[in-house]
């Protein structure tokens, strides 16, 4: 079986009697552009720093490429970090920054300055000081610095925030870019839209607990919904509420149910009715509608 670029088990994290973490398990395999997603407070910052070893866990165990996180050490250049900060020499030049972070890893081999640059798209910007570039080329910046030498897993919390859509088009394009020269990448971010459209997998993250895991295909896949256009839509409510379907959504002649049944099962009790069906098909779901879900199943529960 393949091994886990990080593996996160049972993790939790207490600051005496407050719970920040609590029953926390994941993996993060090879080529997974993997997302820590939740609500600010969620614990996903928290979580991030525990699987780094910048922080002592309470209980649990969290391994990073082979190694307990509080020996990441061990890893040796492998994990790349990039946090929402951009943390750069403002008074200096690109070049400048890429070389001093290369003396400071006592860096010898790998990806160079050129490399980098034409990798996150700063090529040719080389002697523009960092105080002078937009957010965007900033957090473009942080990147390159991270990619730098050979690094197989790299870690980015938040890497959208305060950019504008410009630059956010930009960092999502250069993440597709990454996973596909190979590295394996964890994001953390509460942008849905954006992490719908980037992610292979993802962790849901709420006060603390894990809320959902999976692939995106898993995560927001149709499940019982279905999306149905048809020629009687009295009968068809009169349906839903004799079969206890849930009408998610309706638009004119058209309805999204949730039916917690097959789509040939809906149509099937609609034909019986006497609903001519002009249209059905499976209703994909969206990380804001499974966030609205979790969130709202978290506030029923006891």
């Amino acid at each position: 079986p393949t091994q886990p670029v990080l593996a996160v088990r049972d993790l939790g994290k207490r600051y005496g009697s407050q719970v920040a973490l609590e029953g926390v398990s994941f993996d993060v395999l090879p080529g997974q552009i993997f997302g820590l997603l939740g609500p600010n407070g969620s614990g996903k910052t928290t979580t991030l720093t525990c699987a780094l070893g910048l922080l002592r866990h309470s209980s649990g165990s969290v391994h990073i490429l082979g190694h307990p996180s509080e020996r990441i050490f061990e890893t040796k250049g492998r994990v790349a970090v990039v946090f929402d900060t951009p943390v750069l020499l403002r008074n200096h030049t690109i070049l400048q920054n890429l070389t001093y972070g290369a003396r400071l890893r006592n860096q010898t081999k790998g990806r160079g300055p050129k490399e980098v640059l034409e990798l996150v798209g700063l090529s040719g910007l080389e002697k523009r000081k960092a105080s002078q570039l937009s957010l965007g080329q900033m957090r473009r910046l942080s990147i390159a610095l991270a990619l730098a030498g050979s690094p197989e897993f790299l870690v980015l919390d938040e890497p959208l925030a305060g950019l504008d859509p410009i630059g956010v088009r930009e960092v999502m394009a250069l993440l597709g870019r990454l996973r596909h020269e190979g590295l394996t990448l964890m994001v953390s971010s509460h942008r849905l839209f954006e992490m719908e459209r980037l992610l292979t997998h993802a962790a849901v993250l709420i006060e603390g607990r894990l809320a959902a895991l999976g692939s995106m295909e898993e995560l927001l896949g149709a499940g019982g919904r279905v999306r149905v256009e048809v020629d009687d839509l009295e009968k068809t409510l009169g349906l839903a509420q004799q079969h206890a379907w849930k009408v998610l959504a309706q638009r004119d002649q058209e309805l999204t149910i949730d039916a917690g049944s097959s789509p040939q099962e809906v149509n099937r009790k609609l034909v019986q009715a006497g609903v001519g069906v002009e249209r059905l098909a499976p209703a994909r779901s969206s990380l804001p509608d499974l966030f609205e879900q979790l969130v709202d199943a978290r506030e029923d529960s006891p």
